[in-house]
């Protein structure tokens, strides 16, 4: 008997299947498709670059090149101010009385430049008061100063009576503004002076200022003797570093952020006045042992309180008076002096006591030259 024939194979006649075709191989397709998208894609950057273009690269050094123009031009007394009697480097006050500030009811003061003006009023309440005794009148804080372009416009204008410029801003404010240096806040002897100081963290391996080459220096800004101008005269000078090439710079903005900024490393070295960073130790606000100082400068002259050189004559004198007689201790401006061993305003030559500014201003205005 012959074996059953398995359902599997073809009936007997019927044709055999036909295998199936071979596959073809696609990548070559595939290649050629991601070839296509790419010059697609090619095509469309080249396109959005020529409708906008990227801008050229940013000159860190851009800010510090226009402010060293400026200063440059700003070294003696700008055209409508005169020095003749006596000379002494500052504007004279007109002859002519109808060229005088108009002040009516309102005397106007302001300290330094600040963005909290309800702060700088509560300190400097009882000197305002001890102001408008002796002038016999009404003593406004000015609001809205919180730049050194607003105070000196202010004091140019007339609208601005009594004022302080920090340090490295005297000079500007004197030849731009007609700015006249009278009291800056001393001790018992009538001493006024400060250092600037560099700063390094505590645990930093920098160990002297040419350290600081590749690191990155915190200034305060570029106006600020001591924040910025004396440091960068001071590591060009003395160590060959310039900033740009040899250093980046960061500007904070105020000493103390300076220092704190310096303790949460986000810069290798700080430039602060001293006077500042010790009123800082001493209320606790910093403490010291999270830094330490790796130079310390000549002594400078602080901030400085003036007038405008055309405020009427008698009006300047009863201003000057003002300051003569006002002692800190047990006022609300002692809180802020007493602890610096600041007792009293002490009268100020600007010819003689901002001479080391002047020079640092005249070094300052070259620093780039031949980079």
């Amino acid at each position: 008997m012959s074996e059953p024939i398995p359902s599997s194979a073809p009936a007997q006649g019927a044709p055999a299947p036909v295998p199936p075709a071979a596959r073809k191989s696609s990548w070559k397709y595939t290649l050629g498709l991601i070839a296509v998208l790419v010059a697609g894609a090619g095509g469309y950057y080249l396109y959005v670059r020529a409708q906008n273009p990227e801008p050229p690269p940013v000159d860190e050094l851009t800010e510090l090149k226009a402010y060293l123009t400026r200063l440059a031009a700003n070294q003696k007394l700008a055209d409508g101010y005169a020095d003749t009697d006596p000379k002494d480097l500052v504007a004279d006050t007109p002859k002519d009385p109808s060229k005088w500030a108009k002040v009516d009811g309102e005397l106007v003061f302001t300290v330094v430049g600040t963005d909290d003006p309800a702060k700088a009023v509560e300190e400097w309440k009882d000197f305002m008061a001890a102001l408008g005794k002796a002038t016999g009148k009404k003593v406004k804080y000015l609001d809205g100063i919180q730049t050194i372009e607003d105070q000196l416009t202010a004091v140019r204008e007339g609208r601005l009576h009594v004022t302080a410029f920090n340090t490295g801003a005297v000079p500007m404010a004197v030849n731009t503004a007609g700015f006249v240096p009278l009291f800056a806040p001393a001790d018992a002897q009538g001493k006024f002076s400060y250092e600037m100081e560099i700063l390094v963290r505590a645990d930093s391996p920098v160990k002297t200022p040419a350290d600081l080459k590749g690191k990155t220096v915190g200034f305060v800004a570029l106006s600020s003797n001591s924040g910025a101008k004396a440091p960068m005269v001071t590591l060009k000078d003395e160590f060959g570093l310039l900033p740009g090439r040899d250093y980046k710079y960061a500007i904070i903005g105020e000493h103390i952020r300076s220092v704190k900024e310096l303790v949460a490393g986000r810069c290798d070295a700080a430039c602060v006045a001293n006077d500042l960073l010790h009123r800082a130790e001493a209320s606790g606000e910093l403490d010291k042992t999270k830094y330490r100082s790796l130079y310390v400068s000549k002594p400078f002259p602080p901030l400085c309180f003036g007038v405008p050189h055309h405020l009427p004559p008698e009006l300047r004198g009863k201003v000057a008076r003002a300051f003569a007689e006002f002692q800190f201790a047990g006022t609300s401006v002692g809180k802020r002096y007493v602890p610096q061993g600041k007792t009293k305003f002490a009268a100020v030559s600007y010819e003689k006591d901002w001479e080391y500014v002047r020079k640092i201003d005249d070094t300052l205005s070259h620093l780039l030259d031949g980079r």
